[in-house]
């Protein structure tokens, strides 16, 4: 990116393959929520290191990490391999070392001991619906409602304070254990903060 022209969703798609494109409006977080996000990241007291559950492309990890010049040690968590394989590469030409990505399904695997994790809507995929990144994915209620009780467990066993900041949720609508600390309407879409009790 040119020194000096602001970064928008046009701009980081072009940086995309043609097929992930056309997806980036429904599967990958909007820039204005990157920037609120490290806008609410900026004034907190301590970021020690932060989540992405579902990293897809790695837009929300790359960008976050070039707001934040750099400052916070990010992971990105993505079960599809070719989207890991993107991201690194991303990773590389964006130069932001200090974002890790894994090939990981982070229902099985959950990353506990972070200070902060995000979620888009990270079960989305187990829905019906038109606007899936593949086929890849078991597509019923039935799938959507066991994956979000697993990652309702996760999410309960996270220490105190812990924060969870989602866009268009997690896949429900109330958190056992959290308190919401920031509620807004931003780019067509809920932006919320919980912090762990």
């Amino acid at each position: 990116m040119d020194v000096g022209v602001p970064m928008t969703d046009e701009l980081w798609d072009s940086y995309l393959p043609k097929k992930f494109q056309s997806l980036s409006s429904f599967q990958w977080t909007p820039i204005p929520v990157i920037e609120r996000t490290w806008k609410y990241l900026s004034l907190e007291k301590e970021v020690t290191s932060l989540v992405d559950l579902g990293s897809g492309v790695g837009k929300f990890c790359i960008y976050l990490s070039i707001l934040a010049n750099r400052s916070i040690n990010i992971l990105g968590l993505e079960d599809r391999e070719e989207l890991v394989d993107l991201s690194l590469s991303l990773k590389a030409l964006w130069n932001t070392p200090e974002v890790n990505f894994k090939n990981i399904n982070f229902l099985d695997e959950f990353p506990y001991g972070h200070s902060h994790y995000y979620c888009f809507n990270p079960l989305y995929e187990t829905m019906k619906g038109s606007h899936s990144i593949d086929s890849t994915k078991i597509k019923s209620a039935n799938q959507f409602l066991k994956d979000l009780e697993i990652l309702k467990r996760k999410l309960y066993q996270l220490n105190s304070g812990t924060k969870l900041i989602t866009f268009h949720g997690f896949g429900g609508s109330f958190l056992a254990g959290f308190r919401i600390v920031l509620k807004e309407e931003i780019a067509c879409g809920e932006f919320l903060v919980w912090e762990r009790e």
